[in-house]
């Protein structure tokens, strides 16, 4: 009898933190043997990484046909394009439940309220079957990913929460009344898949690639570039440190901000008035994220709000010291006061004193960093947080797992 599995579905294959948190457990759990299939909602950087970990079903409109082309042109003109395009969803529709029907599903496990409109409508024939949601988003990101009647919904259908800090459980226990027993605190990183991978990085990529002098002090930020990152923070701070650490070679590092970004330009045009164009570097999306996240000696977290980013966990096991906001997330529940600075919520003053501090002390960068190197690996072993998932899974849905996982 073959085994019923796990339904997991993302919003999409973008390289960010709830993809890449989610690939790292379908790779752990595939390991463990344990059966899934994974609805991808849209396309992305990370596709075929995904695809080699699990087959997919894609929730993608192929044969959308434009009202600007010509059969769509003609079409919109007999009025039949509305038409069209509603049978057209209603094929799409089909075939997805038709292929997911045929996977033997026995739960949902729901990466993010981002698809929350996905599970309230395309997946109503498994509203049945219990359903995890692993939860990434605080205020804002709820505000901008979903709306309301879809979140309520998927939080009503959850059987099981799961969410990535304090902070983050803190939210939906407050503002949604969410049952306080129904809730698991914890995230995951593959800090043994990390550290391999640290192995193998280009130690001088800065410096190959953007021209940056080898003894320069970088300060680094992460992310797609958007208001809730606090690009426009991260500039600000940059150009104080900057001007009160002179001489010394301060950069400021931004990986994930391109063109491709609504706020890239406003956010380049500023670091050119500023006149730190050859300061403040920003680099596009890439796949070699962790080449140069190595090279950071601090990690400015500048974001307005930030549930529990995998760069912090990533930084700090690289034993790089991070300096962030209060009341912004879940990362002050990391850094405390020994593995980095928090500072009061977007207090820019306070946030540049704390970086010149590091600037100006390597002993204590180094001293900060092997804090958190080593609270990271004490708070998320990897193996303790995949068996937590697991033992949520199994309450719902029981498996059979190899006897080393057992």
């Amino acid at each position: 009898m073959e085994h019923q599995k796990i339904l997991f579905v993302s919003h999409d294959a973008n390289r960010a933190g709830s993809q890449l948190l989610l690939l790292q457990l379908l790779r752990l759990l595939k390991e463990r043997g344990v059966p899934m299939h994974l609805l991808l909602c849209s396309g992305g950087a990370l596709e075929d990484d995904f695809a080699k970990v699990t087959t997919i079903t894609r929730l993608y409109q192929n044969d959308h046909v434009s009202p600007y082309f010509i059969p769509g042109k003609i079409l919109k003109k007999i009025n039949l394009h509305k038409l069209y395009e509603e049978h057209s969803a209603q094929r799409e529709n089909d075939r997805v439940t038709s292929e997911l029907e045929a996977q033997n599903i026995g739960l949902v496990f729901v990466n993010s309220i981002a698809n929350a409109a996905v599970y309230y409508e395309t997946l109503r024939f498994l509203h049945h079957l219990p359903m995890v949601l692993f939860v990434h988003e605080l205020a804002m990101s709820a505000r901008i990913y979903t709306h309301e009647k879809h979140l309520n919904f998927l939080l009503k259908k959850t059987d099981h929460l799961i969410a990535v800090s304090k902070a983050v459980a803190n939210y939906y226990v407050k503002k949604y009344d969410f049952p306080i027993q129904h809730v698991s605190t914890f995230t995951l990183i593959d800090h043994d898949h990390i550290d391999h991978k640290l192995k193998l990085v280009q130690s001088d990529i800065l410096e190959k690639t953007y021209r940056v002098p080898d003894d320069a002090i970088v300060i680094g930020g992460c992310g797609n570039a958007e208001w809730r990152k606090g690009n426009d923070l991260f500039n600000w701070i940059a150009r104080n440190v900057i001007s009160k650490t002179a001489p010394l070679p301060v950069f400021f590092v931004w990986i994930g901000a391109g063109p491709q970004h609504e706020i890239y330009e406003l956010i380049e045009s500023d670091i050119r008035l500023m006149g730190l164009s050859d300061r403040i570097i920003l680099i596009p999306p890439t796949p070699q994220a962790l080449d140069y996240i190595n090279r950071f000696d601090i990690l400015l977290l500048s974001s307005r709000e930030d549930p529990y980013p995998l760069v912090v966990l990533e930084a700090a096991l690289q034993e790089i010291p991070v300096v962030c906001f209060e009341d912004a997330g879940g990362a002050p529940e990391l850094i405390e006061s020994d593995a980095g600075f928090v500072v009061p919520y977007l207090d820019i003053t306070a946030a540049s004193d704390a970086i010149i501090q590091l600037v100006l002390d390597p002993a204590l960068r180094q001293n900060m960093g092997e804090k958190g190197r080593k609270k990271v690996l004490e708070r998320h072993n990897t193996d303790k947080s995949v068996g937590n998932v697991e033992a949520i899974i199994q309450k719902y849905l029981p498996l059979i797992v190899s006897e080393q996982h057992n």
